[in-house]
């Protein structure tokens, strides 16, 4: 008679590897990112026609040392912009990233930090360029750049209005930036914990683990981060879920008098 147990732990096996192929077969990359890396670039078109400028790019944060790269580009040089990171502190685009002020130059090659390093590279000449930050909150994300005007030099500069419609593009950008940063980890997360299901684990640890190491904006590793502790302690009872609940909520009340009154410290 054919071995009962034997055949049960191979169909148990062929399941757990159906499981796994199914699993891996799986790819959210780009689901979640790419229609906001799509409205960044159509909202550069708009922006570099309502500037004036021939070329123009946004330029985010890349790695925690203060470098930058870029994320689209009106150009027809985008594919070979996309492959050159801009080292940290370097050029107009690290200035204004740094300082956070916005930067308007006439003429690059009198202005001593102009980083010529992506023209190089690219066979471009940069003449006239305007600069101004993205921020999101408290934090300077990135940058957004409008270079040379239609036609051939000698290029007008840009003016105190252009620099002014500039800034308002940012403000635009600089959210959808931001919201294109965190969908991509949200990406990655995804795919790391399909992954871990796939190969038999789920380890909340591994994941805050991974989390802190991952090339991501801190404030959102620190919302994943938490998401992750909060998805433990729910999945611990209800007693845990209630507790979970009272903090935050006593977070929240915390958090809305702060900001109500600029003050950091209450009576409860």
């Amino acid at each position: 008679m054919p071995n009962e147990n034997s055949n049960a732990d191979d169909e148990q096996e062929n399941n757990a590897a159906r499981i796994r192929e199914a699993v891996g077969a799986i790819d959210v990359s780009g689901s979640l990112s790419a229609p906001l890396r799509q409205a960044v670039d159509d909202l550069l078109k708009v922006a570099a026609e309502t500037v004036g400028s021939a070329d123009a790019s946004v330029l985010v944060r890349d790695g925690r040392d203060g470098g930058l790269k870029f994320l689209v580009a009106v150009s027809e040089l985008e594919e070979e912009l996309l492959r050159i990171p801009i080292p940290p502190g370097k050029g107009i685009a690290g200035l204004v990233f740094s300082t956070g002020q916005p930067m308007a130059v006439n003429d690059v090659s009198s202005e001593g930090s102009f980083w010529s390093g992506a023209d190089e590279a690219v066979g471009f000449k940069t003449v006239t360029l305007l600069a101004t930050p993205l921020r999101f909150g408290q934090e300077t994300i990135g940058v957004l750049e409008f270079v040379n005007r239609p036609g051939d030099p000698p290029y007008p500069p840009f003016t105190p209005e252009e620099m002014d419609q500039a800034a308002g593009f940012a403000d635009a950008i600089a959210r959808l930036v931001n919201g294109y940063e965190l969908a991509q980890l949200v990406e990655s997360l995804f795919n790391r914990i399909i992954k871990m299901v796939g190969s038999g684990s789920a380890d909340n640890r591994s994941l805050r683990e991974w989390l802190n190491n991952v090339d991501a904006a801190p404030e959102h590793r620190d919302l994943l981060t938490l998401a992750v502790c909060l998805r433990e302690i729910l999945n611990r009872g209800e007693a845990e879920r209630e507790m979970c609940r009272d903090l935050l909520e006593t977070m929240a009340r915390f958090t809305e008098k702060r900001a109500a009154s600029g003050s950091g410290y209450f009576n409860f």
